[in-house]
């Protein structure tokens, strides 16, 4: 005599054969429980995130940005009256429809992941306010000590020796001839950062003549190939490995003894090699390390 099934046996039995003679098995619905991951339409995809640019500049430290907002730099001071213009043109060149990334913190970001405010402070554009930020402060220090920008003429004059007591009575007071003049120039290119495909330069122009230099171009040819992307404190012009690199409205003039830092950004190969020769409005310059 057989034995009967188990009750559990037969309840079991009864959808499968019901499902059998419909002809197909329904496959109930993933509960929740179910594992996203084998569902992958349901799984909320990241919506993508439209870049920022910088739409207008403000001031030195203000701009307007491209989803309308208005974008103040944090750490930068108000720019200076004697070098407001100078500094709103260096804005806007290394600004003005670039993509950038604002953060909650206060600082502007660029596409090479340079902060703004730094390099700002580094070429003379504006001083530091914040006395907590180091890398504003040591900047600034390097400004002032070259007396880049802001730290140079027009807003702070070079001092002056006393001036000579007047002749004695009687006496024919005497002259001294100006010296003749002596040109001289000497040029620093450092590569200060590097990423894949491109990089960044500062290059230093020294007058090591007796007199004023009045409105500047700086020649050199790259050695491997590489292209200027973005300058500042002077406009390039580039034809195939020769570049110019001439004086804004703001820097025509490079007193005797005094330096002058510009730079840019380029694009490069596999190598990038530093220029080995220099002239300064024709006249060849010495490199230094």
């Amino acid at each position: 005599m057989r034995k009967r099934p188990a009750r559990w046996l037969l309840a079991a039995a009864i959808p499968l054969v019901t499902a059998c003679g419909a002809g197909h098995a329904e496959v109930a619905p993933p509960t929740s429980t179910t594992s996203p991951a084998h569902f992958p339409s349901l799984i909320e995809q990241p919506s993508k995130k439209t870049p920022v640019t910088v739409q207008s500049v403000v001031d030195v430290r203000t701009v307007r940005l491209s989803d309308g907002t208005e974008f103040k730099i944090s750490g930068l001071a108000a720019p200076d009256d004697c070098w407001t213009e100078a500094a709103t043109t260096f804005a806007r060149t290394m600004l003005v429809d670039k993509p950038v990334e604002p953060t909650a913190a206060g600082s502007l970001r660029l596409a090479d992941s340079t902060d703004y405010a730094v390099v700002a402070v580094e070429l003379g554009m504006t001083r530091n306010e914040s006395a907590d930020d180091r890398a504003l402060k040591e900047a600034e220090a390097t400004a002032s000590a070259k007396r880049l920008g802001r730290w140079g003429p027009p807003c702070v004059q070079p001092s002056t020796s006393a001036a000579a007591p007047p002749p004695a009575p009687g006496t024919t007071p005497t002259t001294t001839p100006k010296p003749k003049p002596v040109p001289g120039c000497a040029v620093t290119y450092h590569v200060t950062d590097v990423w894949p495909g491109g990089f960044r330069t500062d290059v230093t122009i020294y007058n090591t003549g007796n007199t004023e230099v009045n409105g500047w171009t700086l020649q050199w040819r790259f050695a491997s190939g590489q292209r200027i992307n973005e300058m500042w404190n002077a406009t390039p012009k580039q034809s195939g490995a020769d570049v110019q690199a001439t004086a804004v409205s703001y820097n025509q003039v490079i007193p005797a003894g005094e330096s002058l830092l510009m730079g840019f950004t380029g694009s490069s190969g596999n190598t990038n090699a530093d220029p080995r020769a220099f002239s300064l409005n024709g006249l060849a310059c010495t490199l230094r390390a």
